[in-house]
């Protein structure tokens, strides 16, 4: 009744759904409002849709991913073996964890792939059939299954999923703040339905009691319920029982009879069935809606005959659901017979439960929900079966749910020679979980009291990496040097990997990373190829200190070995902040071409994995890359769809560098200014050195040369701090000799230029060589600075480094035109504004045009003019399309949806003028 607002919006919606277009709707109101029958409703309606059902419920909020497995375990489960490889084809395959029982041996999977991988299936799910996906009582849903419902809402264009859900207003905490995040989504409407009319509530008294009532009852039941249609329902069950007629003279005992409320009449109307109906009632509350009726039995104390006469009396007096399994016609029914058991009642009760579900074989995590109400008793079976539950928590992704199995074991508590091993598998798993206070103190707990020496080590290890992104690195060097100086030397594995861990934690602190130096390491590699990860892991180390403070081809050397053609990637794979030494090294040492191999290698494994954190890193530093390369617009598509998405902790935003520097080569400082807004690396940190030169180039672009200088003499004052020799964090004295000298400062000037030029020599890397050839080139002018700038050009004519071979070329022919030679400058100025031009690179276009004009020359295009109008994003997809990759592949590729990559298809057929994806590598 009244609900033709909400009816009409799941018409639109179903019809949206069925035509292609996916769509969501949240239902949101207080208990007995009506939600559940417009799911019912919006159920009936979807006839040529699949519907998929799930209802939250208090007892299951622990149980991982659980509202997804009702919604997708059947259908994907239950079919046969050639349609489920086709549901769990490309990514759906990293849903595997959450739908299957996981290897217990098995590594945990970042939760966003299982995220990832359960969107893809129900996207392949939604292939063969309109969906409807209906969720009842969100609210107690559990934290995973919301996470994923958000990450459906937010990718449901061009998916034929019509998402309804109902949902009351949830207490303060983790859910709220999930339901709250889905509910602003921008694509979910959301309905709130208010409480029946007057009309509608004489309309209904009239239905169930039988007998026009009068106004003035129906006014005195609308104040009593507030025309909560459940409420009604419940008073006129008990009018009705009672035989009360619906007169005036009446009216006053309508706010009588509400105010015992919804448990008041339950617990009446079950003092008058046979006793057997009160114990199956709380079994059922005990054990969730939906129980298994023989495990119901048991728990009531019923045999099967007595249980099914139960159950049918329940029906009857409308607190089961008539024809179904056993259900509460309404959780408010349910709440008001759990309430009536004492915590001790409860705890038995479920502790009973907890026996039959095991000896029934159901799954650990179903029963360890029930072992979490329990009173802690010593128990051994208690601690297992929660410790089990916690490792397939983990291997699900859903590491907050195993910190709520394993804390509840160690308040059970287990025998002593186990508390240290719990101890460590919370730290790890409240590690995972982002709660780092907590795995700050678990892990230390565990790395003091493990017996096990290696054991000791990885808890130590994990520690490092929670004090690490809780940046405490004081704390972390202490903590594992004590650790480290403990290990006997057979433990020079764990010794090595704890020594790049603590390494990697200390480079948020200068003063700390000089304890470090000053300390040494105690365990090193002496073989020339590196073995074990450990050994990799301090080659790499070993690779940072050479970009630091010897030359380019020594620091390439030693990255490659530790990279080990990718074995890296397997031990301790990106997940490790260890890893990115290696790729972090190639970057600095201008490395490009394998820094290109590496972070594509980077990208496919976090495709593979589904992880988006490593896909981000690694499109970043790709994007970087790219930039040096001359390739703007590959680099602008990296370092834009990487930023849409959160990298590592304690890495610095070399996307948003790279993206900064494209948008400046192009002329376009106010954007780049925008993407300079947000830094992600601390001004203390070595890596905040290349973020203050790219800040620098912004002001130079934007008339500002005193802020320019300033940063530029810091980047000086970090690479002192950080005993930096090389050019590999930063060229800034190239950038801030030619400041100097504009504002008559000559001689420092000149100064800066050659000590660059020295630096870059000794370092070896063609690019920075070329760049500090090009900057003294620019200082000393006349025919020495013009020998300097042809050197330059010869240095960068066999370097990949495109934008600086086009600027070289531009100074080149610059100052052969001012030395009065204009018809020498022209050809180094024709190949600067072509080179510029086809890397995108406007500002440096727009000069050198300029410079060929005062040469005598006339450029007839535009120095604006692109080869082409795709944009970054159009051409990446282009190109991928081009080389045979489905939409479905570059979406998934990309993580991106499959809309917005047919959106980018349709813009690219357009502005190229084709019509199908055959005549794409042609037009490219």
């Amino acid at each position: 009744m009244e609900r033709e607002l909400e009816l009409e919006t799941v018409e639109r919606l179903l019809a949206g759904a069925g035509a292609g277009s996916g769509g969501a709707v949240v239902f949101e109101g207080p208990a007995g409002i009506g939600k559940s029958s417009l799911l019912a409703a919006a159920r009936t309606a979807a006839a040529r849709a699949r519907v998929l059902s799930a209802r939250g419920g208090e007892l299951e909020r622990e149980l991982p991913f659980g509202i997804v497995r009702q919604l997708l375990e059947s259908a994907v489960v239950a079919c046969d073996p050639e349609r489920r490889a086709s549901l769990l084809a490309g990514a759906a395959a990293l849903a595997k964890p959450v739908l299957f029982a996981a290897d217990p041996e098995a590594g945990a999977e970042p939760s966003f792939s299982a995220l990832h991988g359960l969107y893809w299936l129900t996207v392949n799910l939604a292939d063969a059939q309109p969906l409807l996906v209906a969720v009842d009582d969100a609210h107690w849903a559990d934290v995973a299954s919301l996470r994923w419902l958000i990450y459906l809402a937010r990718r449901l264009a061009g998916v034929p999923l019509a998402l309804v859900l109902a949902a009351r207003p949830a207490e303060p905490g983790p859910v709220q703040e999930l339901l709250d995040e889905l509910l602003v989504i921008p694509e979910v409407a959301v309905l709130q339905p208010g409480g029946l009319s007057e009309q509608a509530i004489g309309t209904l008294a009239a239905q169930l009691l039988a007998a026009e009532p009068d106004p003035g009852f129906v006014t005195a039941c609308r104040r009593a319920t507030g025309g909560n249609p459940f409420l009604l329902r419940e008073l006129f069950g008990e009018i009705h029982r009672r035989g009360i007629a619906p007169d005036r003279e009446n009216a006053g005992l309508a706010s009588q009879l509400s105010s015992q409320g919804v448990g008041r009449a339950v617990r009446a109307r079950l003092r008058r069935l046979p006793p057997g109906c009160t114990a199956l009632a709380r079994a059922v509350a005990v054990l969730g809606d939906l129980a298994e009726p023989g495990l119901a039995a048991q728990l009531a104390g019923l045999d099967d005959d007595a249980a099914a006469r139960a159950a049918d009396a329940l029906a009857e007096a409308v607190i089961f659901e008539p024809g179904r399994r056993l259900a509460f016609v309404h959780p408010l029914v349910r709440s008001s017979v759990y309430s009536e058991l004492s915590s001790h009642e409860r705890a038995r009760h479920h502790g009973r439960a907890a026996r039959l579900l095991t000896g029934a074989g159901e799954a650990t995590d179903r029963i360890a929900v029930h072992l979490l109400v329990t009173h802690p008793g010593g128990d051994a079976e208690t601690v297992s079966t929660l410790r089990q539950a916690a490792k397939g928590a983990s291997n699900r992704g859903v590491p907050e749910v195993a910190v709520t199995y394993l804390r509840r074991a160690l308040a059970e508590p287990p025998p002593p020679e186990l508390e240290p091993v719990l101890v460590h598998e919370l730290g790890r798993a409240a590690l995972s979980a982002g709660e780092l206070r907590m795995a700050i103190e678990q892990l230390r707990r565990a790395t003091r009291d493990l017996a096990d020496g290696r054991r000791r080590a990885e808890a130590a290890n994990a520690l490092g990496s929670a004090l690490f992104l809780a940046r405490r690195p004081g704390e972390a060097m202490t903590d594992l040097t004590a650790v480290i100086d403990e290990l006997p030397e057979s433990e020079r594995e764990q010794g090595l990997r704890l020594q790049a861990t603590r390494w990697v934690a200390v480079r948020g602190s200068v003063t700390v990373w000089r304890r470090l130096q000053a300390a040494g390491e105690r365990f090193v590699v002496t073989s020339s190829t590196p073995r074990t990860v450990g050994e990799r892991l301090q080659v790499a180390v070993a690779a940072y200190d050479a970009a630091r403070t010897g030359t380019a081809w020594q620091a390439r050397e030693l990255a490659m070995q530790a990279f080990a053609g990718g074995r890296l990637l397997e031990d301790p794979g990106p997940e490790s902040g260890g890893f990115w030494i290696v790729p972090t090294v190639l970057l600095l040492a201008h490395a490009d071409d394998d820094g290109a191999r590496v972070s594509t290698a980077v990208i496919e494994w976090a495709k593979q994995h589904g992880s988006l954190p490593t896909f981000s890193m690694a499109a970043q530093m790709r994007a970087y890359v790219c930039l040096r390369r001359g390739a703007l617009a590959e680099a602008e598509a990296d370092a834009t769809s990487a930023l849409e998405h959160t990298g590592l902790s304690g890495i610095p935003p070399y996307g948003r560098m790279a993206l900064a520097d494209v948008l400046l080569a192009r002329g376009e400082p106010t954007q780049a200014a925008e993407v300079l807004a947000q830094d992600g690396s601390g001004p203390a940190a070595a890596g905040h050195i290349r973020y203050l030169q790219t800040r620098a180039r912004l002001w130079v672009a934007s008339g500002r040369p005193g802020e320019a200088l300033e940063d530029l003499i810091a980047c000086g004052r970090l690479e002192r701090e950080w005993d930096i020799h090389t050019p590999a964090f930063s060229t800034w004295r190239a950038d801030a000799a030619p400041l100097l000298a504009s504002l008559g400062r000559h001689d420092e000037a000149r100064a800066l230029a050659r000590e660059e030029l020295e630096r870059c020599t000794a370092f070896g890397a063609p690019g920075p060589l070329g760049a500090s050839l090009r900057t003294l080139g620019l200082i000393e002018q006349g025919s020495s600075g013009i020998r300097l700038l042809e050197q330059a050009v010869a240095h960068l004519r066999r370097s990949p480094a495109r934008i600086e071979y086009a600027l070289a070329l531009l100074e080149l022919g610059a100052a052969t035109r001012r030395a009065g030679q204009r018809a020498d400058a022209r050809e180094p100025l024709r190949e600067a504004l072509e080179l510029a031009r086809a890397c995108g690179a406007g500002a440096i276009a727009v000069r050198a045009h300029d410079e060929l004009i005062a040469a005598g020359a006339r450029p007839r295009r535009d120095p604006t003019e692109s080869r082409s109008n795709l944009t970054a994003s159009e051409l990446r997809v282009a190109r991928m399309g081009a080389e045979g990759m489905t939409n479905r592949e570059i979406a998934q590729a990309l993580f991106l949806t499959e809309n917005t990559i047919e959106t980018h298809l349709r813009s690219v057929f357009r502005k190229l003028d084709i019509r199908s994806r055959s005549q794409l590598a042609r037009a490219l």
